[in-house]
């Protein structure tokens, strides 16, 4: 019962929150889409992606999803982890979220707590696609931060086909400091989200790992 109610509601909040990123990304402010044809089809796709604002996800399933792709392909729209403390804490909020294909991640869990992240990471991957935001949090001076150890340890015990992402603007579109406050969401910035290709992996040891995947990023 739980799967069908998902199968009927899902689509429809993604179609929606689709509408609200061509509203926020397109009509309020100007966005550059770059390398989309690097985004290959099917599952089993970890796409990595830097982080500077609470609405980063949803500018990222904008551009790289449409409309289309809901109704066909609802098994390709990633499954996105976001900081419990900033989307699970109320009731209403985890119920949007369970629509959204949005799981809880947790920041500051210990390594065993975090391993069993990582095998429900690698259980979605098996059927669906992921986004992960590797630095863990978003960034305070727009650098590219370095990748933390659970998307390292996906790449590592899974070996996904890895998509590097890269996003500019949005720390000015919705600056850390105004937290939910949708209304005081910028407009008239221009926002370019780059997606290169497929990370090449010649060294799975984990620090190699995490240092490919931050210098992909920075190269876009």
């Amino acid at each position: 019962m739980k799967k069908i109610t998902q199968y009927l509601i899902s689509p429809l909040l993604l179609m929606i929150f689709w509408l609200l990123g061509w509203w926020l990304f397109r009509v309020r402010n100007h966005t550059t889409i770059i390398g989309k044809e690097n985004l290959p089809p099917g599952t089993g796709i970890l796409l990595l992606s830097n982080h500077q604002s609470l609405i980063d996800s949803l500018l990222i399933g904008y551009a790289l999803f449409s409309p289309w792709d809901v109704i066909k392909h609802y098994h390709r729209i990633p499954w996105n982890a976001a900081a419990w403390e900033n989307f699970f804490q109320k009731p209403s909020r985890r119920w949007f979220c369970f629509f959204l294909k949005t799981i809880p991640a947790y920041r500051h869990c210990g390594l065993s707590e975090a391993n069993l992240k990582i095998k429900e990471y690698e259980n979605i991957l098996r059927h669906s696609n992921l986004l992960l935001f590797f630095e863990g949090t978003r960034s305070r001076d727009g650098q590219i931060g370095d990748c933390r150890y659970g998307p390292a340890s996906v790449v590592i015990g899974y070996k996904p086909v890895v998509i590097p992402i890269r996003i500019n603007g949005m720390n000015e579109v919705m600056p850390i400091n105004i937290g939910f406050k949708w209304q005081k969401i910028k407009r008239g910035k221009k926002i370019s989200l780059h997606i290169g290709p497929a990370i090449n992996f010649s060294d799975f040891s984990l620090e190699a790992v995490r240092r490919d995947i931050k210098n992909s990023v920075q190269k876009l």
